[in-house]
């Protein structure tokens, strides 16, 4: 053997110093992952804020800021900027815009930490916030999440209401807790993380891959800030899409909703069948075009419910079969 014995052994021990050095430069207690979306005019304040929250942190922590490719020239260059300037950030420029619960899957991925924060990029979420999020998980060994609640959201007065009622239709749909606000600023266990990324859907849906990964969830009560700059991307079209996706993704209700309603029609066309039929058998005059009109009008609006209910789970079963790419990175920073 080339080298003998005593060179094998070198070897080994070099493998295995390569290994350790590894894993020690992967050991981080705490990551912080954010989704990012036409912020590069406060990116810096953002990690600075993070910086300052997080500088006492035992066991070290990394920010990962996810682009999500922004149209505009300034957020890219704002993150890599952070992320050739400070040690403890690392940036990620996806190919194409996947949506804030991809981006964030991708930021999950990349993240090193045995407890992991997720939050907003425009600062609504006070990086002051993330030090108690951690410490509560750590204080209960029970919990594999921690989800910060509000009192009072700084969103505008249709967007609260819509959120409650939104609210009421996840617990309905996936049984989300009643008393439970699934927010986006939250820690998370390693374990429940791996178990996230152990899904595989194209399309995932956060609150609902937490809430069918573990019960073991509570709410601790963090501030939530007005945003000062910038615009939401959530526009009600998005908003809209993302309700569609957590309940069609997440459940078969709409499903046993039509189903319910099938039922419910072929009771109403028994009864009526009945009724006509004694009101013939007795010889009087049965009521014709009023009643025939509005029996194919509802049992043809039914019918077309059904149908487009059908469609979109058979629209996201192609997706889902067809298996494509949940995200591309472009450019990887650190």
């Amino acid at each position: 053997m080339i080298g003998g014995p005593s060179a094998a052994l070198e070897r080994v021990a070099v493998i295995s110093l390569s290994v350790h050095t590894i894993r020690d430069a992967s050991a981080v207690r705490v990551s912080i992952v954010v989704p990012c979306y036409g912020s590069g005019d406060w990116i810096d304040e953002l990690v600075r804020r993070v910086g300052e929250a997080m500088a006492d942190t035992d066991g070290g922590f990394e920010l990962i800021l996810v682009n999500d490719a922004t149209p505009d020239a300034e957020t890219w260059p704002a993150i890599r900027k952070q992320a050739e300037g400070v040690a403890w950030v690392r940036a990620v420029d996806l190919l194409g815009n996947v949506g804030q619960f991809r981006a964030l899957m991708c930021g999950l991925e990349l993240a090193r930490g045995e407890i992991v924060v997720t939050m907003d990029d425009d600062l609504q979420h006070p990086p002051e916030e993330v030090p108690r999020l951690v410490s509560s998980l750590e204080a209960d060994p029970s919990l594999d999440a921690v989800i910060g609640s509000y009192a009072s959201k700084e969103h505008s007065s249709v967007r609260n209401v819509g959120t409650r009622v939104v609210s009421s239709i996840y617990a309905r749909s996936y049984g989300k807790p009643a008393g439970l606000q699934t927010t986006s600023f939250r820690a998370m266990r390693r374990p429940l993380v791996d178990a996230i990324l152990a899904n595989g859907t194209v399309r995932p849906v956060m609150g609902a891959l937490i809430l069918q990964s573990t019960k073991r969830v509570v709410n601790i009560p963090v501030e939530h800030h007005p945003r000062q700059r910038g615009r939401s991307g959530w526009r009600p079209g998005r908003l809209v899409g993302t309700v569609v996706d957590n309940v069609v993704n997440a459940s078969t209700a709409p499903l046993r909703l039509v189903s319910m309603l099938g039922l419910l029609t072929w009771v109403i066309a028994l009864g009526l069948a009945i009724y006509y039929l004694i009101r013939a058998l007795t010889g009087e005059l049965v009521p014709g075009f009023a009643t025939l009109a509005l029996l194919v009008l509802f049992f043809g609006g039914t019918n077309l419910l059904a149908i487009g209910v059908l469609g979109e789970y058979a629209a996201r079963i192609v997706t889902e079969v067809t298996d494509p790419p949940r995200w591309v990175v472009r450019e990887q920073v650190e």
